[in-house]
């Protein structure tokens, strides 16, 4: 193997990985966690971050928590009123999203009657504590005046999910939803004052707890087992998907109400379904809350459970290779292009909703010389 000497300082292969949201919450909760990904390695002597060492480890089937509900929520809601005025429309929105290399475009009719019900809506206002969460969220999510709303949403997606005269799978068609509800700009301006879904759709915007509610309400209508999950202790809700857990010893964290298992989805930035940060690994048991009555489950969780143990190599092959650049900070050539190969690798993995795609890449980074690389089975 040639083994040419790299001169200058070898820098910038050291990650923070943190494979967690963008999200935040409105209420009762508040600001949002951070994302970072690995830095580009550099050949100069400038920025040289922190070794972190990794989280990822085997975590049980957790035990169910409940979400009690306080009297003054359950006496409290009261189902939106829509009284139309003379002004009233329907008005379009539209989105341009991306899931695997196709591009889509959804235009969205918006009941502007339905809308001011929703944003001028005291429900709202109801909600003191995480243990109102399940309640009053599931009640925003299934209020009878947004069925005809859900309906619209859908039947434009649908639409996405059979054009060209292909037909998407279920998993496909979990993935592609969930891409649309994640590439909606992310806004926290509602602090205190959540959004129903369909002010979601009309401003074009939301926030961890308020996309969560608009994907659960669509996942949930299209059949599939969803639940929220609300984590108090890091400010955040998100969604989950169900799962037939293979495992009593998965490689990554599994979230359960007791009955059911579920895995993480992130509402607030592209991900794979199934992917979390490092915080949420050792959190708290979340508020979790079945939604609906769909049965469709999750079935390529597998191949996502063996992205996330091969980030686990990459992440340790770093970390060998931090040592080897030893107190000079240089690599040999070999070395220096695996770890390019492994930050490039990793940036692009967790930018991706595509399953496929992910595996790909690894399959063509250095990390397939490596005996443990899972995905190159």
């Amino acid at each position: 193997m040639q083994c040419a000497y790299i001169p200058q300082c070898f820098a910038g292969i050291f990650i923070l990985l943190l494979l967690c949201t963008a999200g935040c919450l409105s209420s009762p909760f508040h600001p949002p966690v951070p994302v970072t990904t690995p830095p580009t390695p550099a050949t100069g002597p400038a920025g040289n971050p922190e070794v972190k060492e990794t989280s990822y480890v085997i975590v049980e089937t957790p035990e169910p928590v409940s979400a009690n509900v306080s009297d003054k929520s359950r006496q409290s809601y009261q189902d939106l009123v829509i009284i139309p005025i003379p002004t009233d429309s329907i008005a379009y929105r539209r989105f341009d999203f991306h899931y695997r290399s196709d591009n889509y475009v959804v235009n969205i009719p918006v009941n502007t009657s339905l809308y001011r019900a929703a944003s001028t809506s005291p429900n709202k206002q109801l909600g003191s504590g995480a243990e109102d969460f399940g309640y009053l969220y599931r009640e925003m999510m299934d209020d009878p005046a947004l069925d005809s709303f859900y309906t619209d949403v859908l039947k434009e997606i649908r639409r996405t999910r059979y054009r060209g005269g292909y037909n998407l799978t279920d998993d496909e068609y979990l993935e592609m939803v969930t891409s649309f509800v994640q590439q909606i700009p992310y806004d926290n301006t509602t602090a205190e004052n959540p959004r129903y879904p369909v002010e979601v759709i009309f401003d074009g915007k939301g926030d961890c707890d308020e996309k969560a509610l608009l994907l659960n309400g669509l996942l949930s209508r299209e059949g599939y087992d969803v639940a929220l999950m609300a984590f108090p202790s890091l400010k955040h809700v998100t969604s989950g998907i169900r799962i037939y857990l293979a495992s009593n010893k998965p490689s990554f964290r599994v979230f359960s109400d007791g009955k059911r298992d579920y895995v993480y989805i992130e509402t607030t930035a592209t991900r794979l379904i199934g992917f979390y940060g490092d915080d949420y690994d050792q959190a708290p048991q979340p508020i979790v809350v079945p939604v609906g009555t769909g049965t469709l489950q999750y079935r390529k969780i597998n191949y996502v459970m063996k992205i996330f143990a091969d980030l686990q190599t990459i992440e340790d092959q770093l970390e060998m290779l931090d040592e080897k650049a030893g107190p000079s900070r240089t690599l040999g050539a070999d070395d220096y292009k695996a770890a390019v190969s492994y930050v490039n690798t990793y940036k692009f993995v967790m930018s991706t909703n595509d399953v496929d795609a992910a595996r790909d890449a690894i399959r063509r980074s250095e990390l397939r010389h490596h005996t443990t690389c899972v995905s190159c089975g």
